[in-house]
């Protein structure tokens, strides 16, 4: 019955013969098992074919090879059967692409059959892999260069064909289409750490491409392993990371997901006339539940668990895998990847490994809501659901119903895939499932356990735009080493280039107080990173895509591109993206080092100003001396030393030292300054209160896993700043002080850095900010605990000095370290140190208990591509 609905649908004479084994082995005289096919209503039909014996001795191979023989025989026909035994029938309407094949045949010297039939057509033809009708010339070229006998992977006539060379542990790839966008892919997720498998052309055609054998399998021929649950688990962590990377859509092709709506919706309603009605039904369904706008970046495109190798000989706790077949990878909807795997799972009746998955992506990523994941599995289920034809499945219509059945209860009701996953969890694990959001998914206390499932769709929020780790561009992975809240364009980030032979090199350049503000012209370093300097960025918190200025430029500062031309040996030391830059310019000539600070157009006035309000700063302090402005970039001289960040000497009292002539200078210049704001602002607790409500808001975004822990903290310095009363003996004071600001030079008074800040408040901001820093410097390991024993001694010794009381020093310090927490929410690196100091910070009176285990360890830390 189900060959004769084929036959009527495909309306071609004399096709019933290719689509049973018994009337194909008939028409070739030798036992065929059909492999896929195409067919096109009334114009050809295409199948490919092995002979029996041949998939009878791979199948028995894999057996064997899966319960744990050694035989070499047996491994090396697990790898599949020998080009010999594969080939393919084709029924063709037209003469002219009948005398196509034939010619394309010729001119290899392949033998392509003819079989007798009508004058004026169908022509039957059918031939081996060198005959191939569009991949012949090809796999002779190929075959004739080998000096072993491959083994069949995978043939999809005159589509592809991928073999395994046993010798040499190889895999060759041939394709009817250039595979420069599978090439470019694959170095993208290599580039970012994704599992996969490097690909490279053979003898430079971009159509074959060569690449190692790998694993021991697939996961959907091990779905029954014991460790095919952890392996599931792997995948999906790997998966996040690569969704997690914000691609950009120049920067790679698009994924090729074919139309929204899937095209084979009209091939089934063909093939099952009686379901016609409840496809189209189903494709309106679809539509209506598929977003307008969804989350796109670097999707794998057709992803399932015959995708994912994996290594069963590797006895480490969580298995090796690799990601294959990344032919349809690219830029797209990150739904699809996660619909595409659960609904083949679905379809081969393993939930268990889908469940799997989502838990693993849970853990370093937040799923899809509830309603976006099922409606992305419907639509795979569809796009899917004439798999099960084209492989020719005696049983196809009621696999084919199965498929729609199964897409409709998923569109009509989201909840029932939520409960098929978590039914396969119960099944897989013997125990209740325990619900949890993917924001705070249950870590497994046995490494053979996997991790219980996100229920999907418990999302905190939709406009949540996590700051990533690492993003892709040129080419080269960059580090994001700071971002700062939305300016309205998008969240500006700073780049530097990672260097791959070492993971952690990424400066973690100056800290921001409320302003954000604390560019640093004297820090430097040797290092590649510093040398080739950052660039600057922006993150759609929308879509999660990342826009990648070009090197040295900025929309919004035209000022920079202008510098670095006048001044082609000149590097970028910081860049904020939309707001400031500073170049350091080399000495030349008569000229010392320079550095140009670059604002947007009518802002260089503004720093000027603030140089010559903070007068009183210079003389105690080497404050940046004007060389040269215009409208938009002030110039100054560089200043002699090493900022205090760095860490000097103890030996000799050096440490000390610089913090004591720092400090004396620091008093000094309060005392010289003036007391009296000329408008009657004074920046005291009530407005340190103010920042550090705003910094809640703006870190939340970005972090809001950290948003409980933040906010305790916060509420407990807002607590304590609305005990103090305004300052009753205000001065000038920087504002924004911290190691960074501070250099230190043998012989020469102390350097001061950005004094823009300046403002009237309490002078006890001032030092709580130094105070707070040096409790963060330790805890980041970037000082160790005498260094900071050392600092917070000699300002203690200071505030006392200047009469500050201690419960006012701690209550700013408070504020200070609260708002560290919200600052470092923004960068990536330290993200998780900073939520672990918002826990450690006092909770506010009567706040319930909190676990920090549950929040800090979280790894949403992400990669991006541009």
């Amino acid at each position: 019955m189900s060959t004769a609905r084929l036959a009527a649908h495909a309306d071609l004479p004399g096709v019933e013969q290719l689509l049973e084994p018994g009337a194909l082995s008939a028409l070739h005289g030798e036992d065929l098992s059909l492999l896929r096919g195409r067919l096109k209503p009334g114009a050809s039909a295409l199948v490919a074919h092995c002979q029996v014996a041949a998939a009878a001795a791979g199948a028995d191979a894999r057996a064997g090879a899966a319960g744990g023989t050694d035989a070499a025989d047996q491994a090396d026909a697990a790898r599949g059967p020998s080009p010999e035994g594969i080939g393919w029938t084709l029924l063709i309407v037209s003469p002219h692409k009948r005398d196509g094949v034939l010619r394309r045949a010729a001119r290899s010297g392949a033998e392509v059959h003819e079989h007798t039939g009508p004058a004026e057509g169908p022509f039957l033809l059918s031939g081996g892999l060198e005959a191939d009708p569009r991949l012949g010339r090809l796999v002779h070229r190929v075959l004739r260069s080998l000096r072993q006998t491959p083994r069949v992977l995978s043939y999809n006539p005159a589509r592809h064909l991928v073999l395994h060379l046993p010798q040499t542990g190889q895999v060759v790839r041939i394709a009817t289409r250039p595979l420069d966008d599978l090439l470019q892919v694959t170095r993208c997720w290599t580039a970012l750490g994704v599992p996969t498998i490097a690909q490279r052309p053979w003898r430079r055609r971009s159509s074959v491409l060569v690449s190692e054998h790998w694993g021991t399998g697939d996961l959907a021929h091990h779905a029954q392993h014991p460790r095919a649950l952890r392996a599931a688990e792997a995948a999906g962590a790997a998966l996040s990371q690569l969704h997690d990377a914000a691609v950009a859509a120049d920067e790679l092709p698009e994924a090729r997901l074919g139309e929204r709506i899937p095209a084979t919706l009209p091939e089934i309603a063909a093939l099952l006339p009686e379901q016609a009605p409840a496809v189209h039904r189903l494709g309106r369904l679809l539509r209506d539940r598929l977003p307008e706008h969804p989350r796109t970046g670097l999707i794998h495109g057709d992803l399932s668990p015959d995708q994912v190798l994996l290594d069963l000989q590797d006895t480490g706790s969580l298995p090796q895998i690799r990601v294959i077949d990344l032919d349809r990878s690219g830029h797209g909807p990150l739904g699809a990847d996660l619909g595409s795997w659960l609904a083949a799972c679905l379809s081969a009746d393993t939930p268990e490994l889908g469940a799997a998955l989502l838990a693993g992506y849970a853990r370093a990523g937040t799923p899809p809501e509830a309603e976006e994941l099922a409606a992305w599995t419907a639509r795979a289920l569809l796009a899917g659901a004439v798999d099960p034809v084209r492989r020719f499945r005696t049983d196809w219509p009621i696999l084919v119903g199965r498929r729609l059945e199964l897409a409709a209860a998923i569109l009509e009701d989201p909840a029932h895939l939520t409960r098929l996953l978590s039914d396969a969890h119960r099944g897989a694990l013997g125990a209740p499932v325990a619900a949890t959001g993917p924001t705070a998914p249950v870590a497994a206390t046995d490494p053979a356990t996997p991790v219980v499932p996100a229920a999907p769709g418990a999302v905190t929020d939709p406009a949540v735009a996590v700051v990533p780790e690492r993003v892709l561009a040129d080419g080269a992975v960059w580090a994001v080493d700071r971002a700062w809240p939305h300016d309205g364009r998008g969240i500006p980030l700073e780049l530097r280039a990672e260097d791959p032979e070492d993971p952690e090199d990424t400066a973690d350049t100056a800290d921001t107080a409320d302003t954000g503000n604390a560019e640093d012209p004297a820090e430097r370093t040797d290092s590649a990173t510093a040398r080739r300097g950052p660039r600057g960025a922006r993150l759609d918190p929308e879509t999660g895509e990342v826009t990648v200025f070009a090197p040295g430029t900025d929309p919004r500062l035209p000022g920079l591109a202008r510098c670095l031309d006048a001044h082609p040996d000149a590097e970028v030391v910081s860049h904020r993206p939309g707001k400031r830059a500073v170049v350091r310019v080399p000495a030349a000539g008569e000229q010392g080092e320079r550095y140009v600070k670059i604002v947007r157009p009518g802002r260089a006035q503004r720093l000027r100003d603030a140089l010559a309000s903070a007068a009183s700063f210079d003389g105690p302090f080497r404050l940046q001396q004007e060389i040269t402005a215009d409208e938009d970039s002030v110039t100054t001289a560089a200043l002699a030393g090493r900022t205090l960040h760095e860490g000097l000497p103890l030996e000799d009292g050096v440490w000390r030292r610089a913090w004591r002539e720092t400090l004396t200078a620091w008093a000094q210049a309060l005392a010289a300054g003036p007391v009296t704001p000329p408008d009657g602002a004074v920046h005291g607790p009530a407005e340190e209160s103010a920042v550090l409500e705003n910094w809640r808001e703006r870190a939340r975004l970005v972090d809001p896993l950290g948003s409980t822990l933040r906010d305790r903290a916060i509420e407990a310095a807002r607590r304590e700043l609305g005990r103090l009363t305004a300052p009753e003996r205000p001065a000038l004071i920087h504002r924004d002080l911290h190691d960074k600001q501070i250099l230190h030079a043998p012989g020469l008074s102390p350097g001061l850095l950005d004094v823009d800040t300046a403002v009237l408040g309490d002078p006890a901001l001032d030092l709580a900010n130094l105070r707070a820093h040096a409790s963060w410097r330790e805890l980041q390991g970037i000082w160790n605990a005498e260094h900071a024993r050392i600092a917070r001694e000699e300002i203690d010794a200071a505030a006392l000095r200047a009469r500050i009381p201690a419960a006012t020093l701690a209550a700013y310090e408070s504020g200070t370290l609260a708002r560290l927490t919200c600052v470092y929410a923004f960068r990536p690196r330290w993200r998780a140190l900073a939520r672990e100091l918002a826990a450690d910070l006092r909770p506010a009176p009567g706040a319930p208990p909190v676990a920090p285990d549950d929040l800090l360890h979280t790894p949403d830390e992400r990669t991006v591509t541009t």
